[in-house]
């Protein structure tokens, strides 16, 4: 078995497990390498970046530091001068595929496709309690092997704009703009042949030149009008009449279009073969010929623009319970509606719920497995064995564990700390921000006493990007970005991180943590 030393030291075996892992590059971020500070001049170990090509890894200067405090990737550490917003990218030219979408070589057991406002998002909710749950629970037990689609009526600006002020989840794949543009990957590359498709049938220009015709229509901003996308706003009650006769008039002029009015307000007009509905069967498609087609699919929405989802075969569907009146009217005159399931808990709350209820896997949030586990965790009572997706399990609830002990929100008991410290390896060891390395036993002991330190200020962590991958018999590599933030949303900081774990019976995932390494990230 390898101990830690093996990963401070031991360059040459790195190496190669890092070229196990595909990685053959001397330039390859799993090196040695010095930091630049006089006080961290030292050889430091970063890891293979999984999934993330695009950001380096740097060590943080020691001046860097203070004495405010941080959950990290790992952990309660004090930091200084690591305030990010949420990495932001705009959509490349070129072509987009869906391999970027695909990030593991397991059969894909869950895709969940969801709206983002009112449905994944609660704007009700200034805490944003059972968004944040959601990710918990994703980043946990789901990220390693399912895939995450938001399909939204927002154009990809303003979906930009929504990451900078909920805690979202970067998803595998984005449909925008009513289903008018799919973009795949954290690049958010552009599919060009759903756009070709599109083109059919369509013109734009015809569209305004009629849509001119109607003086009760009122443009949406610049940000919301697309290629494939002419958007209005009209009131409730002249809706009915307006969307019949300009449907005909297009329809006059040869055009092949539909009409989406959603919200009681808002009034799309898209070519005939687009909607959320058609980008999704477009997107299972594509899965098809890659082998890669979801053992389930779970549509989740809550007004009219979401209706098409619904309508795809083969999915299951939720309908959360804060959903509009527009879509449960159209929910009651269904005929076949078993496949959809009436949620009673608002937005992501009712997401969970339609994981419950159609049994498509783990519905117990971290945070509520460790406050169940928390007063009668024994480490040598768990016999499991480490399988696919334990280790990112492992992490964010080994993270949920050190929030909820400084928020004050487990009891201040042994057992409970026990979570957290019966996992550290004896010899295993961190990298903090700053280039300091600490031993991970003798850090976790100093939590110890900072149990309900933000307790009237509690902390707000979730986890993103997070992947595992395999480099020996018993060593995984996993990565992910940590975020926090206070509840009201402010002070969003974040950091990159990477944790190495090694197999060992006895603990609650069959895991130990044997070496951890934060960084600030630079991202393009």
């Amino acid at each position: 078995m390898l101990s830690s030393r093996h990963f401070v030291s031991g360059v040459s075996s790195i190496q190669s497990l890092s070229r196990s892992a595909g990685c053959a590059s001397s330039d390859c971020p799993a090196a040695l390498v010095t930091s630049t500070s006089p006080r961290t001049r030292r050889r430091m170990l970063c890891f293979p970046l999984v999934g993330r090509p695009n950001c380096a890894l740097s060590p943080m200067p020691a001046s860097l530091r203070n004495d405010s405090f941080e959950v990290g990737g790992f952990g309660f550490v004090e930091t200084r001068g690591l305030k990010r917003d949420a990495p932001l990218t705009t959509p490349r030219a070129g072509g987009g595929s869906v391999d970027l979408a695909i990030t593991t070589n397991e059969p894909i057991h869950l895709m969940v496709v969801s709206d983002l406002d009112f449905t994944m998002v609660d704007h009700k909710d200034s805490e944003s309690t059972d968004l944040l749950r959601f990710n918990m629970l994703w980043a946990a037990d789901y990220a390693h092997n399912s895939l995450l689609v938001f399909s939204s009526g927002r154009s990809p600006e303003k979906y930009q704009q929504l990451r900078r002020e909920v805690p979202l989840l970067t998803p595998d794949v984005g449909i925008f703009s009513v289903g008018t543009e799919i973009l795949y990957g954290s690049s958010l590359d552009p599919d060009v042949g759903w756009e070709n498709y599109l083109n059919e049938g369509w013109n734009r220009d015809l569209v305004l030149e009629e849509a001119q015709k109607f003086p009760a229509l009122r443009f949406q901003e610049d940000s919301e009008q697309r290629p494939h996308k002419v958007s209005f706003f009209v009131e409730k009650d002249l809706a009915k009449d307006i969307v019949r006769d300009l449907t005909q008039r297009l329809k006059d002029c040869g055009l092949k279009v539909k009409l989406i009015y959603s919200g009681g307000y808002a009034l799309d007009v898209l070519p005939q073969g687009a909607g959320k509905g058609e980008a999704l069967a477009y997107l299972l498609k594509q899965l098809k010929e890659k082998n890669k087609i979801p053992k389930e699919t779970l549509v989740c929405g809550d007004s009219g623009n979401d209706a098409e989802l619904y309508t795809v075969e083969g999915v299951k569907g939720v309908i959360v319970g804060n959903a509009m009146e527009e879509l449960l009217h159209w929910y009651d005159a269904l005929q076949s509606k078993d496949h959809i399931f009436k949620a009673t808990q608002r937005c992501a709350g009712g997401i969970i719920q339609a994981i419950e209820h159609f049994a498509l896997g783990s519905y117990e949030v971290p945070a509520d497995r460790i406050k169940n586990s928390s007063t009668t965790f024994d480490p040598e009572s768990s016999d499991r064995k480490p399988a696919s997706g334990s280790a990112t399990r492992e992490i964010v609830d080994v993270n949920t564990a050190l929030v909820m002990w400084v928020n004050g929100d487990i009891p201040n008991t042994d057992a409970a700390h026990n979570r957290i410290l019966g996992v550290m390896a004896e010899d295993g060891t961190m990298v903090y921000p700053w280039g300091e390395e600490r031993l991970l036993r003798k850090s976790v002991v100093s939590y110890k006493s900072k149990h309900g330190l933000k307790k009237d200020s509690k902390v707000q962590v979730w986890m993103d990007c997070i992947k595992e991958q395999k480099l020996a018999d018993n060593i995984i590599l996993v990565s992910w970005q940590s975020w926090q933030q206070s509840t009201s949303g402010e002070n969003r900081k974040g950091n990159f991180a990477t944790a190495i774990l090694r197999t060992k019976m006895g603990t609650p995932n069959g895991l130990e943590w044997v070496r951890v390494h934060e960084t600030p990230r630079q991202c393009n």
